[in-house]
């Protein structure tokens, strides 16, 4: 074991208020938030990604353009969860702003679009289209956003641009929340609809927004001729990290704002394997449970990678914590709505990575493990981002903050052990400096760079089709030319010359199927995020909600794996993935 002091951290304040921006009372700026608007109402700037700390105001900064500047708002965050989540923040600033009712927001996911459907007894497309007509402010995911710009919910007869035509020019800002969670197919995904809308529409804006923000979508946004602008406070050196209450006033009193508080974190080396997280809280949890009978009023969290584990895990939880008035539930990807809601006002929460990804718990208690060093810098990010709480009505003020990381031993001695180690057990860091030591320490995942120049132009392909549809006439003549040299110009080919590949594909399946039509190769590869072909269905009878009960789950490849990691789309639930596949055969050559 190894324990660490992590130092609080404060943003600094917008040194001038942007024109026209009027602010709730006793309200302010910081740098970030002032410097994004600028940036979104600079006509020379076409993308505008801001890196921003966890728990620094992003959503502020996304949102201001709407309670200033009116602008509609398309937000795609990458979890229903956190969509919720931000439906409920982007109203309380419509209230705070003075401004309820004057900008309707619409949240949808997979299952809501099917419910809008099936109640109002239309197509998905209608619903849809219906959905983002009356809002403002839609919150979605990019599943959803991917598909309807491939033609998924459109019947086979209709022009492949009504549905996107439509959306993509009633919204002026594209906001991407926590945009590091994508791999290189999702990136790739964004680049290609971009590069469509961009070509398709004009004086769009696109915001990006990640606290650890994969380095190649700025590198490929640049290279597709998009003008970009990064707001990078710890660049500027727009965060400061006092060492001591006194300062930290004093930096207060000159307008920063604390939005991190100190933290003591200890290291935990464990034995490599799927299941040493787990072992460790069995053989610990009187312990942790001990806590918060030592610091009455604390709310706490584990983050562990296996929904398998949170599983086996809660009912062992519940009842030791139970015995002690201590309420503990669930939230992973496999949890139900109504359980998810109560996990946010229990005292201990179990779950994986669907409450990492940008969820605001109020929290002084963070026991986790990771995978990679982004998942170690996001998780440790719900630590400390708020004082105090409010329960039952009066506030309850955290006296402490304390993080248990859950680590493979080798990376404990990386860390700390071995010589020319850059972190000391007892010292005190500033939270940049552990993001660097972390991600020096863990091994480099790869980064599929290739993937953009094979698989990207299959992307291309399918939307450059699309655009030649004799449905739609001379009307997209242009923009196709133009989409068709700007993916060129992106990824190093025309997608003009993926045509001869993807029918080559198909002829090579129908002979292996002995005679079947289709392409699973090219049909895998404009998909969003994959699929799996051991998917289950499951019946969850602990759930209390018959809504809740039904759910699916892609198992991995090995079974011997199962529990090792939660599956993308075993998040479904959570709204990850939309409902469904797309439903359109289309007309191309790839036979999708």
């Amino acid at each position: 074991m190894t324990l660490i002091k992590l130092k609080s951290v404060y943003s600094a304040p917008a040194l001038d208020t942007p024109e026209g921006v009027s602010l709730p009372s006793g309200w302010s700026l910081t740098w970030h938030q002032a410097e994004t608007l600028q940036a979104l109402r600079d006509p020379e700037v076409d993308v505008v990604i801001n890196t921003a700390m966890t728990g620094d105001g992003k959503s502020l900064a996304a949102y201001l353009s709407v309670l200033q500047d009116d602008r509609s708002v398309l937000g795609l965050y990458p979890t229903n969860e956190l969509a919720r989540d931000q439906e409920g923040q982007v109203q309380r600033y419509l209230d705070l702003f003075g401004q309820r009712g004057q900008h309707p927001i619409q949240r949808l996911s997979g299952p809501d679009l099917e419910l809008l459907a099936e109640s109002g007894g239309v197509g998905k497309a209608v619903a849809l289209e219906t959905a983002t007509t009356q809002a403002d402010i839609l919150l979605t995911n990019p599943d959803l956003f991917h598909y309807l710009h491939r033609g998924a919910y459109l019947t086979p007869w209709a022009t492949p641009n009504s549905l996107w035509a439509r959306v993509d020019q009633l919204f002026n800002l594209f906001v991407f929340d926590e945009f590091h969670v994508f791999s290189a197919p999702q990136i790739a995904s964004t680049l290609n609809t971009l590069l469509l809308i961009r070509q398709t529409n004009r004086a769009k804006k696109f915001l990006f927004l990640s606290a650890t923000p994969d380095p190649q979508l700025l590198n490929y946004l640049t290279q597709a001729g998009f003008r970009a602008q990064l707001i990078a406070p710890q660049e500027k050196e727009k965060y400061q990290f006092p060492e001591d209450t006194t300062a930290g006033t004093a930096l207060q009193a000159q307008g920063w704002r604390p939005i991190l508080q100190a933290v003591d974190l200890e290291v935990v080396g464990l034995e490599s394997g799927p299941l040493a997280a787990e072992q460790w809280l069995r053989e610990h949890v009187l312990q942790i449970r001990q806590y918060f009978l030592n610091d009455p009023g604390s709310k706490g969290a584990v983050i562990l990678n296996s929904v398998a584990a949170v599983k086996r895990l809660l009912a062992d939880f519940q009842i030791l914590f139970a015995e002690v008035g201590l309420q503990v539930e669930e939230n992973t990807g496999l949890t139900g709505r109504t359980t998810r809601l109560k996990s946010l006002q229990a005292d201990l929460v179990l779950g994986t990575s669907t409450i990492d990804v940008g969820v605001d718990f109020q929290i002084n208690l963070l026991i986790f493990e990771s995978a990679d060093a982004g998942s170690f810098i996001q998780r440790l990010g719900r630590l400390g981002r708020h004082a105090s709480y409010q329960r039952d009505g009066e506030e309850i003020t955290f006296t402490q903050f304390r993080g248990i990381a859950l680590l493979p031993r080798f990376l404990q001695e990386r860390l700390f052990l071995k010589d020319g180690s850059p972190l000391e057990d007892g010292g005190w860091y500033d939270r940049p400096a552990l993001n660097v030591a972390v991600e020096n320490s863990f091994q480099t995942i790869n980064d599929f760079r290739g993937y953009y120049r094979r698989w990207a132009p299959l992307q291309s392909f399918q939307l450059w089709w699309d655009l030649g549809n004799p449905k739609l006439g001379e009307h997209y003549k242009e923009s196709r030319e133009q989409f068709g040299a700007a993916c060129e110009t992106t990824f190093g080919i025309h997608p003009r010359r993926m045509g001869g590949r993807i029918k080559a594909w198909a002829e090579a399946w129908k002979q292996l199927s002995d005679g079947q039509k289709g392409n699973p190769i090219f049909e895998e590869a404009v998909t969003f995020r994959g699929s799996s072909p051991l998917q289950c269905g499951l019946l969850d009878l602990t759930e209390a909600q018959a809504t809740d009960r039904f759910k699916t789950y892609d198992l991995p490849g090995d079974p011997d794996e199962f529990g090792g990691g939660e599956s993308l789309q075993g998040r479904i639930s959570t709204g990850t993935a939309p409902d469904s596949r797309p439903d359109r055969a289309g007309d191309c050559p790839g036979g999708i």
